[in-house]
């Protein structure tokens, strides 16, 4: 079928790791349909027809709420775009918003997918609109049943499909380098809901327990600064690394570099990179979360609690129960089950019997 995505969050010149999930599900849907992807933005500029990087065909559309003339022409470039498609498929709440003017041309033909964690952990600041507009589409999945979940009273019914996110093929098993030191990886924005400043803080406690243990953090954000200067504080800054924002494929050389994969942090929906990382043959050590429901004994340590001495714990745990466990072994645990084939065969699923 002839499938048009149209999105908000993805890659940029700005951001050119944004939203590395859409990516891989429009990706995964590609493998058995034509797929445009539709990029609105709100730096007003003429449209912009390309091939993305992935290899999908990208279209650039301006809709600025602050700039009625141009919101008025994406509009119109967004109507034609959608007028010929069997699909259209929103990713993420606010492609919905923008879209909503266009309900009466796509109402039979319009899913969506949702990833935005507010849903699951703050829903005070969904605003009015995404509440009122969540109930336009004609199917909707979320990537976890949490999310499902907390997304039901948005929805103009109960039917929320859940189809996972894709773990990219470039993350493959690779056994483990030395356990001496112990190496830490996270992958991440450096934003308060990711809480670095407590991975620093686990850190430091590990090594005042006598463990050896460096921590390197992939992602970047306004909590940089203050990062480096926690880290000088407990007198760890030699062994916290910032790598800062890097391309995806990049991410797998990280995670195959270190022995655990370790993130804090206080809510997701999903959280890709963790499953990349077991998809790498890396244990994990998070917290616990009802999004986590992959993460099992057989490839983690869940954390009951949000302190550095539970953290810390918890990883000496894993790391005395994964040392001798192969790579091979602990991605069996989430592969094919989240390869692109198989999520590519659920979205076949759920656009069943919705063609123009």
């Amino acid at each position: 079928m002839r499938v048009v995505i149209v999105t908000t969050w993805w890659p940029n010149d700005d951001q050119p790791g944004m939203a590395p999930f859409n990516v891989a599900h429009a990706k995964a849907i590609a493998r058995h349909h034509d797929v445009r992807v539709v990029r609105v933005q709100r730096k007003v500029e003429p449209r912009r027809d390309t091939i993305d990087p992935s290899g999908l065909p990208l279209t650039t559309v301006s809709v600025n709420p602050a700039d009625p003339l141009a919101t008025v022409r994406g509009l119109n470039e967004l109507r034609k775009l959608v007028k010929g498609a069997d699909i259209v498929h929103t990713l993420a709440y606010d492609a919905v918003t923008v879209l909503a003017p266009l309900y009466p041309l796509i109402k039979k033909r319009w899913v969506h997918t949702e990833h935005w964690s507010a849903f699951v952990s703050n829903q005070a600041i969904i605003p009015p609109r995404v509440r009122k507009s969540m109930r336009l589409p004609r199917r909707v999945s979320t990537v976890s049943n949490a999310l499902r979940e907390a997304l039901l009273p948005f929805t103009g019914d109960g039917e929320i499909t859940v189809i996972p996110n894709v773990i990219a093929d470039h993350f493959t098993a690779v056994e483990q380098p030395s356990w001496d030191p112990l190496k830490l990886v996270a992958v991440g924005m450096l934003i308060e809901r990711k809480r670095p400043l407590l991975a620093v803080e686990t850190v430091a406690e590990l090594v005042r327990g006598g463990q050896d243990t460096t921590l390197t953090w992939v992602g970047d954000g306004p909590l940089m600064d203050d990062v480096r200067t926690r880290a000088a504080e407990l007198g760890v800054a030699e062994r916290v690394h910032l790598v800062g924002a890097v391309p995806a494929p990049e991410v797998a050389g990280h995670l195959s570099a270190a022995n655990l994969f370790f993130l804090p942090t206080a809510g997701e929906t999903f959280l890709v990179a963790a499953a990349e990382a077991i998809a790498g043959g890396r244990p994990v050590v998070l917290p616990r979360l009802a999004c986590l429901d992959y993460v099992t004994e057989q490839n983690g340590v869940l954390v009951d609690g949000a302190d550095a001495a539970a953290f810390a714990a918890a990883i000496t745990e894993a790391a005395k129960a994964f040392r001798d466990r192969s790579a091979e072994e602990i991605r069996s645990t989430v592969i094919p089950r989240f390869d692109a084939e198989s999520v590519g065969k659920h979205f076949d699923s759920f656009y069943s019997g919705l063609g123009a």
